[in-house]
C-alpha cells in the first residue's frame, strides 16, 4: 500500500471520529496521517484542517477546555495558510479560534476581514467581522 492510501485511511478515520464528537480520537488519527504525506502537499492541507477543526473543538469544550488546543487550532490553520494563502476557511476558522482562547477581537477582526476579501460575499466573516467590530470598540469605552 502506498503512503497516499495509508493517509487517506487515516484521514478517512479521523473525520468519522470527528463526526462522532472523539475529538482526541481524530487528533491521533490525523497525526499518524501526517507521517504519510509531504508536509505541503493537499492531503496535508485536509489532514491540518481537520486537526485544526478538532483541536479548536476541544479547546472550547464544556467538558474540559484547554487554552493550548485553541492555540494549537491556529498553528494548524496557519500551517494552512502556508500552504494556499488563499484558502478563505482557514482564516475564517484561525479568527474564530482567536476569539475562543483570547477574545483579541483586532487580530480574529483581521482573519474575517481576510475572508471577505477572498469571498466577499461570506455570510460567517461578515458577521463576525461585525461582532468583533463591536466588540472592540465596546472596550475602548
Amino acid at each position: 500500500m502506498n503512503d497516499d492510501v495509508i493517509a487517506k485511511k487515516k484521514l478517512e478515520e479521523a473525520r468519522k471520529n470527528y463526526d462522532e464528537g472523539k475529538y482526541n480520537n481524530a487528533v491521533a488519527y490525523c497525526n499518524q496521517a501526517l507521517n504519510f504525506v509531504r508536509f505541503d502537499s493537499a492531503l496535508a492541507k485536509e489532514i491540518y484542517f481537520l486537526l485544526g477543526l478538532a483541536h479548536s473543538e476541544l479547546g472550547t469544550s464544556y467538558t474540559e477546555w484547554d487554552l493550548n488546543d485553541s492555540i494549537l487550532a491556529c498553528k494548524y490553520f496557519d500551517k494552512i495558510i502556508d500552504i494556499d494563502k488563499n484558502f478563505s476557511e482557514a482564516y475564517l476558522q484561525r479568527g474564530l479560534a482567536v476569539l475562543k482562547w483570547g477574545n483579541n477581537y483586532k487580530l480574529a477582526l483581521k482573519n474575517f476581514e481576510k475572508v471577505l476579501e477572498l469571498k466577499p460575499d461570506n455570510e460567517s466573516a461578515l458577521k463576525y467581522r461585525e461582532i468583533c467590530r463591536r466588540l472592540s470598540n465596546e472596550n475602548l469605552q
